[in-house]
């Protein structure tokens, strides 16, 4: 692919991928870790994951504020240096809360590097290639999500579940590594950034997103998906245990599939390009998804459930994609820190949501039930964008070409 002739790329891609692999192996541990070890119910995973969904919420207003002023690559090697640290603290983890403790150290650098690598590719290529960086630093991450898990199985199997969490330590090493010699230039506007407080900054990151319809609909939609995932992380491992009487391997082969259809897919919109950058594409895979997670974790079978998962993964590259070049493209690069930290306070507040909600329907209806139930909610969420897109296009006068709001580029000050 011509953009990874871009060594600056290449090398976030390679980094990212390798970072990927070792996050995808310690979540399966931790899920491991809590359901078998620990012998943790719903309730239970649903305090862990709360506690690592807590903190994006409350420092994501904050995050990306230092983002934005020093820049990203300089957050992130920070964050991911901490976040290697942390990992190696999983292994004195000799009790549940304990746990859950280092689960929210975990959170903490998560709320500054999620933001800060998605604030990224759009530094470091045109505006014309953005679909395309976002989906070749997508399918890094993704093609982790296919050998992430498959190497969690391996390395709890030979070397326990702390094994897991070693390995993740290192490829943070490695992420921060490849990134020294990557040159990014400073964004616009930092002259004004460096005279503004940092209360004046977090106000303006609320404004960029309150005065844009469209961001505020993407925020919208992309919230809907992101509370299933957080339900999700609840249901799966007791689903797989009690309804499926798999074992932490077969949750983390479950795992591998919705990668293999998420990377499989996610090369396909490499290839797509600009004609994936809708809000109609991003909203019907939003709703897409809903109907694969029903499939999913409606059955008891096993093969059907691989086949509802493997769906899941393939339509969620045809949501994030577009969703986030889009949301990119309609504000400011110079706020870009602030605007997916923002999204990424909407992701973890959705995972809050779901927490404990999820954690008390699985107790008193089932995991299955539960999950069908929250599956509605990202089906709803791109229904309704669907109809407000519609809704809002204007009827194109005769002989003109028609305005498109899905695509367009929102003023500055609008």
């Amino acid at each position: 692919m011509q953009l990874l002739r871009d060594r600056r790329l290449a090398l976030l891609v390679a980094g990212q991928a390798v970072n990927g692999i070792g996050s995808w192996c310690a979540i399966v541990a931790l899920w491991g870790f809590a359901s078998f070890r620990f012998d943790a119910g719903p309730s239970a995973i649903a305090l862990l994951g709360l506690a690592w969904a807590l903190p994006p919420v409350v420092l994501g207003p904050l995050a990306g504020v230092p983002i934005d002023r020093l820049g990203p690559k300089r957050v992130l090697m920070v964050a991911d240096g901490l976040a290697a640290l942390v990992s190696l603290t999983f292994l004195f983890a000799g009790s549940f809360p304990a746990l859950v403790a280092l689960a929210a150290l975990h959170g903490i650098t998560s709320a500054f590097s999620e933001p800060a690598l998605r604030a990224l590719p759009p530094r470091l290529v045109g505006d014309e290639h953005l679909v395309q960086a976002n989906a070749v630093l997508g399918a890094a991450s993704q093609s982790a999500i296919v050998v992430g898990p498959v190497l969690a199985a391996v390395a709890i199997g030979v070397l326990g579940i702390e094994g897991a969490f070693v390995i993740d330590s290192l490829t943070y090493v490695v992420g921060v590594l490849v990134l020294i010699p990557v040159v990014i230039g400073a964004g616009a506007g930092a002259d004004a950034r460096r005279e503004s407080t940092v209360r004046g900054e977090i106000r303006e990151g609320f404004q960029v997103v309150w005065r844009r319809p469209r961001l505020r609909l993407l925020m919208g939609m992309s919230g809907s998906v992101y509370v299933i995932w957080g339900a999700f992380l609840v249901i799966e491992p007791v689903y797989v245990r009690d309804v499926l009487h798999g074992s932490a391997t077969t949750l983390a082969l479950l795992q591998a599939t919705f990668g293999v259809g998420l990377l499989a897919t996610t090369l396909v919109v490499t290839r797509l390009g600009e004609r994936v950058a809708r809000v109609r594409i991003a909203a019907v895979a939003a709703a897409a998804s809903g109907v694969a997670a029903t499939l999913y974790i409606g059955t008891a079978v096993p093969a059907v459930a691989f086949l509802g998962i493997g769906v899941w993964g393939c339509v969620t590259s045809f949501f994030v994609v577009p969703a986030r070049t889009l949301m990119q493209r309609v504000s400011p690069v110079e706020t870009h820190g602030r605007v997916m930290a923002l999204d990424g306070t909407v992701n973890s507040g959705g995972h809050l949501l779901a927490l404990p909600l999820v954690g008390l329907a699985a107790a008193a209806v089932g995991v299955q039930v539960a999950g069908i139930a929250f599956a509605a909610i990202p089906i709803t969420g791109g229904l309704v964008t669907l109809w407000r897109v519609r809704r809002d296009a204007p009827a194109p006068a005769p002989g003109l070409t028609p305005f498109c709001p899905e695509t367009s580029v929102e003023p500055a000050a609008a």
